[in-house]
């Protein structure tokens, strides 16, 4: 051992950067003071997260806590949850005071985005960008007044009666914005969309230029109904670079390639006929190798209340979609899935809720988290939410503490 620590950092760097896990680096690193100094810088570790992607993760964030639920034993990510929980402030109570004013409204890569509600406004609102590991944010321009003139009427897309302080006619959301190569420079974008009578708004934040500009939604007929709004722009799915929502009465999804900046619409109807879709998220989108997307369709409503999942992928929107794999969940699953929340190297992490024979009992009425081996179909609890009522979570993926890196 004596001749590895004599090695210079350079050489130091280049055998730790070979080791297989962000848990087994932790543990080499608190070994000798010299790895501790090789893996702690900057350059190294952003070597080490290229390598590593995605990272592993973590727990469930539940915005309407907010809190935060690390990952449970014997699940391997176990103890960097644990150091997580205990390191970050997912209070935000680091922003601008008051801390209660912020409302969560998205997460990725290690961020947050958060606003808050301006006097007067459901849909222009104060829009922060931050890092609960380290206890920074940056907060955005207001969008100029020459775009914000496109804003028309826009409908209610979150909170109670209009004007609460949770009301949003707004949604906001954040996109990656990843160099190939280790890069000094933190680069995301945020997305704001407003759904209005007859059309579509959208504009975009970039941290490059640190601006807004307007985005070109396409001209659809259900994007201009009057009577139904036309997207839940809540509800979408993402996957390399692209989100997607359902929109409403039709079997097609609204695309906004965020690499391109781009918006289409994009027919999934032969993947869903002879199917009852009720809910948006009965159809996950989720990022497989090689650049390949995979369609997770929940055929729920069945005669014999089993939950099946079909898997579909393609590599472009020219693809005709195929048919992958189709698993039935277990049986006592039916009445108890509500949807996948993320995958991770071949599990899918689904939840569920608590059992029918618990619905007498407060302190049983807990929302489950598990993984599903989608190959072996082992079953593991991931975490558990002790609420009755769970709207939105957010799988956190991420680092230990001690290999992270500021995301702003």
């Amino acid at each position: 051992m004596g001749s590895l620590l004599a090695l210079t950092d350079d050489i130091l760097a280049e055998i730790l950067i070979r080791v297989p896990s962000p848990s087994d680096l932790a543990r080499a690193s608190a070994a000798y003071a010299s790895f501790r100094r090789v893996v702690s810088s900057p350059r190294f570790l952003r070597r080490f997260h290229l390598l590593h992607h995605p990272p592993p993760p973590l727990g469930v964030f539940f915005p309407d806590g907010p809190a935060f639920f690390p990952a449970l034993p014997p699940n391997p990510s176990a103890p960097a949850a644990r150091a997580l929980a205990v390191a970050a402030d997912f209070s935000f109570a680091f922003l601008p005071p008051p801390d209660r004013s912020w409302l969560v409204r998205d997460y990725r890569d290690g961020r947050f985005l958060l606003d808050r509600a301006l006097a007067g406004s459901t849909c222009f609102t104060e829009v922060a960008v931050c890092d609960p590991l380290f206890r920074r944010y940056l907060l955005l321009p207001p969008i100029p007044d020459d775009l914000a003139a496109s804003v028309e009427n826009p409908y209610l897309q979150r909170g109670g009666a209009d004007g609460g302080p949770q009301s949003r006619s707004n949604e906001i959301f954040l996109a990656s914005r990843g160099n190939d190569e280790p890069s000094e420079e933190l680069l995301f974008a945020v997305i704001w969309m407003a759904c209005c009578r007859g059309k579509l708004v959208a504009f975009v934040f970039c941290s490059e230029s640190r601006q807004w500009r307007a985005l070109s939604p396409p001209v659809h007929h259900a994007l201009s109904m009057r009577r139904v709004m036309g997207v839940r722009l809540g509800q979408r799915n993402h996957a390399h670079g692209c989100f997607y929502w359902m929109i409403t009465l039709t079997r097609r999804w609204l695309v906004l390639d965020s690499r391109k900046m781009e918006f289409s619409i994009l027919d999934i109807s032969p993947v869903l006929l002879g199917r009852t879709m009720m809910f948006s998220n009965q159809i996950t989108t989720l990022e497989s190798g090689e650049g390949r997307t995979t369609v997770v369709v929940s055929d729920l409503f069945r005669e014999d209340k089993r939950c099946v999942l079909y898997f579909y992928t393609f590599m472009s929107f020219s693809d005709r979609w195929q048919l992958q794999n189709k698993i039935t969940l277990p049986e006592e699953w039916g009445y108890r899935f509500r949807g996948i929340i993320g995958a991770f190297e071949g599990c899918l992490f689904i939840k569920l809720d608590h059992p029918k024979e618990n619905l007498g009992d407060a302190v049983e009425q807990n929302v489950t988290y598990f993984w599903f081996n989608v190959k072996t179909m082992q079953v593991v609890r991931f975490t558990e939410i002790d609420s009755v009522t769970v709207n939105e979570a957010y799988l956190y993926s991420g680092f230990p503490p001690s290999l992270s890196l500021p995301s702003v």
